[in-house]
C-alpha cells in the first residue's frame, strides 16, 4: 500500500459568526478538529478551481462542526493514506466517502452512518460495449475501496487505481473494459460525457454506508459527530445537501 499523500491544506470553516460560537471563541474553549478528505470523489468531495475542498462532504463537516462549536479545518490526503494517517494521529477525523467494514473497524472508529437506510451500498459497473460481461472482462477499480474488495471475492480480473477518476479514464483509454464504482460518482459521468460510456451492472456490496472515520480513543469526538448528525438530520439539513450534490438516480 502507497502510503503517499497530497500536501495538506487547511481551509478554516466558515459560518464562525454563530452566536454559540462566538460565546467559545470569546472563552478560549473552541475546540480544534482536523478533517482530511481526499478531494477526488464527487460529489461526496472534490477540489474547486482554486484547490479548495467543495462538495456534500465539506458542507456536511461545516455544518457539523458549526454544531458542535468546533474550529475545524480541513487536510488533503491521497485516498490510501487516509485511514492509516488518521490511526497514526495525524488528523481528528475523515470525510471522504468511507464505508464501514470489519476491516476498518480494526483500524479506527466510525460515527454513524451519513444516511440512515436498510439498503447496502452498490457498485456499478460502467464501459464503452454494452454486450460486455463483468465475467469475462479486465475490470478498473479505485485501490482499497469495498468495490475492489467485491471484484476480488467474485474472482474477476482486476486492475486498480489510485483514484476512481483514474479508474474510469482506464475505460476511455483501452486499458480496461470496464470500471467498477460508485454509483454516485459514474452515473453522473456516463449521464453527462461526450464518451460512449454505458452502464452495464449494478451490484450490492456488503458493507455498511458512509460515515465519518474518527482516530481511535476520540471518545468525545465520536460523540460530537453523532450528536450533529442526528440534529442534522432532525432539521433536514443533511436531506437538503443530499438534494443538492446528489443526482437523482436514473439507473433503476
Amino acid at each position: 500500500m502507497s502510503f503517499s499523500r497530497l500536501l495538506a491544506l487547511p481551509v478554516l470553516l466558515a459560518a464562525m459568526a454563530l452566536p454559540a460560537l462566538a460565546r467559545a471563541e470569546s472563552q478560549g474553549q473552541m475546540k480544534q478538529v482536523r478533517i482530511a478528505t481526499e478531494g477526488g470523489f464527487p460529489p461526496y468531495n472534490s477540489l474547486d478551481e482554486n484547490g479548495r475542498p467543495r462538495g456534500f462532504e465539506i458542507d456536511l463537516g461545516n455544518a457539523i462542526c458549526a454544531h458542535a462549536g468546533w474550529r475545524c479545518s480541513w487536510v488533503l490526503r491521497a485516498w490510501t493514506a487516509l485511514l492509516p494517517d488518521l490511526a497514526a494521529g495525524e488528523y481528528d477525523a475523515a470525510m471522504a466517502g468511507i464505508a464501514i467494514t470489519p476491516g476498518r473497524l480494526a483500524l479506527t472508529d466510525f460515527s454513524r452512518e451519513y444516511f440512515r437506510s436498510a439498503d447496502k451500498p452498490q457498485g456499478m459497473f460502467v464501459g464503452i460495449h454494452s454486450i460486455q460481461t463483468p465475467s469475462d472482462a479486465r475490470i478498473s477499480v479505485q485501490q482499497d475501496t469495498i468495490h475492489e474488495d467485491h471484484l476480488r471475492s467474485l474472482g474477476y480480473d482486476v486492475m486498480t487505481f489510485p483514484t476512481a477518476g483514474a479508474a474510469l479514464k482506464a475505460v476511455s483509454d483501452g486499458k480496461c473494459d470496464l470500471t467498477f464504482g460508485s454509483p454516485d460518482f459514474l452515473e453522473d459521468r456516463v449521464n453527462n460525457t461526450s464518451q460512449k460510456l454505458s452502464i452495464i451492472h449494478i451490484s450490492e456490496i456488503n458493507a455498511g454506508g458512509a460515515a465519518v472515520a474518527i482516530a481511535p480513543d476520540q471518545d468525545e469526538i465520536k460523540q460530537g459527530f453523532n450528536e450533529a448528525l442526528d440534529a442534522l438530520e432532525a432539521d433536514g439539513t443533511i436531506e437538503k445537501l443530499r438534494k443538492k450534490w446528489f443526482t437523482k438516480s436514473t439507473h433503476i
